[in-house]
């Protein structure tokens, strides 16, 4: 014959359960950022926008723009990828338009940089962001 079990086995309380809701709740809630706890990373095209001006300007057939061009592409790739409700953060900006308004940043800002430079321009453009496959007609 099979003995009745000595302990009881307890669930959590209702403060308990309310208490881990709440929780995940806020780490769901805050902001990722993928960088050091200064705000800093490291960038695989850290060039300045005077240089990004003199290689735009070369023309964008040349290896240096087409370089430029591609690193900016990945910008995009991986700021859709890594942004909630974001499907394509250029919406209906053509990306000879983005090529604009990086241009426009650094010629206002020459002393900083390409990463800088995209962080503006996404900034500006997350308004008019697609937010879903569909709404991009895709």
């Amino acid at each position: 014959m099979h003995s009745m079990p000595t302990s009881i086995r307890r669930f959590p309380s209702a403060a308990a359960n309310a208490l881990l809701v709440l929780a995940l709740a806020l780490a769901a809630a805050a902001p990722v950022r993928a960088a050091d706890r200064d705000g800093a990373y490291f960038s695989q095209r850290p060039d300045s926008c005077r240089e990004f001006l003199r290689v735009h300007r070369s023309g964008e057939r040349r290896p240096e723009a087409a370089a430029v061009r591609g690193w900016i592409a990945g910008y995009i790739t991986a700021y859709n990828r890594q942004t909630a409700d974001t499907y394509d953060i250029t919406g209906i900006t053509e990306f000879d338009q983005v090529l604009q308004l990086v241009e426009k940043f650094c010629k206002d800002n020459a002393l900083s940089n390409l990463g800088a430079a995209m962080e503006a321009v996404t900034e500006e453009l997350h308004p008019t962001r697609y937010l879903t496959r569909r709404q991009a007609g895709r």
